[in-house]
């Protein structure tokens, strides 16, 4: 473990570059205090994946980091909420592990109450330690109290919000989505609506994943389908009409999803491109119109909302001009991903300059942590498949 170049990688948040230098480390040097100096810097420097993988990797979380800091203390005070997460996750003993969250809750209860940070980057997220370790601990809060510390921060990308709207996803019966519903509806407050929405998303979310059989329904699923499909017609606000979209995609039982979000392909806001990016795909009633849709957000601004289109148009059927005019010009996306789909996309259709710049892509792999070895495998296995397709056919002639 070369603990100088990992310290430097957290340092700059390169997180990519640590997680291949973590590669292949032993199980002496994860039990090393280079680990514990490690897993100290990249918590308060807020590398979450870098923690996740030490983490995971069973580096010692109940030895003090540099300074006689306790690591659960630590992330309590600061509302480091998925570093707290992340230490308290390793306890075998539920003694232990509830001990260890009554003391990380009185310490994030007293230094919410002294507004205690440390620093505005990132947020801390006293609210989402206090919920967890309390749902953890067996304490129930009405959806009321829930909202009241997500609007904290009010921002659905913030810990204290996601954590309240988890926790009130996880109860999945008719008072919840009704409140939900009722939220949603509130026109007194934006924040309000917004998180109305997004509740009524986590409700579908967390009941797919209860073991249930394959036709079990929520009583409410036809009443919130209907609700969030006039909500794709009438939202005027973009960050409510992206929960909307997301929360409809769940919730739709007509088949019609695509056809349902394709014209917010052309919003004008960002976050609404991007979630709509996730969704659409050609495998539908109108795949020329969802063609076009996705052609033009491979052009987004936002680097994510290209990969994303390109992700789809990769496994398009048709091989035209246009579609491979689309893949070249992001050969030299200046994002990683997008390079990457466009390479796929040229290769699968024998097109030498994506085999070329795939053999670049291959040629920076050094283990299973690089950037884009997963998706590369994934794309491997892609031209193989073509190549035993183009075989069977040639046979069969």
């Amino acid at each position: 473990m070369d603990l100088p170049l990992l310290l430097a990688a957290v340092e700059r948040g390169d997180d990519d570059a640590a997680l291949e230098l973590l590669f292949g480390a032993t199980a002496g040097e994860l039990a090393s205090n280079d680990a514990v100096v490690l897993l100290s810097a990249a918590a308060k420097a807020g590398r979450q994946r870098v923690v996740d993988h030490l983490v995971t990797w069973d580096v010692d979380v109940t030895r003090p980091w540099p300074g006689g800091i306790d690591p659960v203390a630590w992330a309590a005070e600061n509302g480091r909420h998925l570093v707290l997460q992340a230490l308290l996750s390793r306890s075998d003993d539920p003694l232990d592990r509830n001990r260890q969250r009554r003391h990380a809750l009185r310490i994030a209860q007293d230094a919410l109450a002294s507004r205690g940070r440390a620093g505005n980057e990132p947020p801390t997220a006293h609210w989402a330690v206090i919920t967890d370790l309390e749902a953890a601990l067996g304490v129930r809060h009405s959806p009321d109290e829930l909202m009241a510390r997500a609007l904290v921060h009010a921002d659905p990308d913030h810990d204290d919000w996601f954590v309240s709207v988890f926790h009130l996803g996880t109860r999945t019966d008719q008072e919840t989505f009704d409140w939900a519903l009722t939220a949603a509806q509130d026109a007194s407050g934006l924040d309000r609506r917004r998180f109305g929405i997004d509740t009524m998303r986590q409700l579908i979310i967390a009941f797919g994943l209860l073991p249930l059989p394959n036709d079990a329904a929520l009583p409410f699923e036809r009443e919130a389908e209907d609700f969030l499909r006039s909500l794709l017609r009438s939202e005027q606000d973009p960050r409510s009409l992206t929960l909307a979209i997301s929360a409809f995609a769940f919730y739709n039982s007509a088949g019609d999803t695509v056809a349902a979000v394709m014209e917010h392909a052309y919003h004008a806001d960002l976050g609404v491109r991007a979630c709509v990016s996730t969704i659409l795909h050609t495998d539908t009633a109108q795949p020329q119109e969802a063609l076009a849709a996705l052609v033009h957000l491979a052009g987004d601004p936002l680097p994510v909302t290209r990969a994303n289109a390109l992700s789809k148009l990769v496994m398009v059927d048709a091989d035209t001009p246009e579609l491979r005019a689309v893949f070249t010009a992001h050969l030299t996306d200046p994002h990683f991903e997008a390079r990457l789909e466009a390479a796929a996309g040229l290769a699968l259709r024998g097109d030498e300059r994506g085999h070329a710049a795939l053999d670049e892509f291959y040629s920076g792999i050094k283990n299973m942590n690089s950037p884009g070895w997963g998706r590369l495998s994934t794309i491997d296995y892609l031209l193989r498949k073509r190549i035993e397709t183009a075989e069977t056919t040639d046979y069969g002639r």
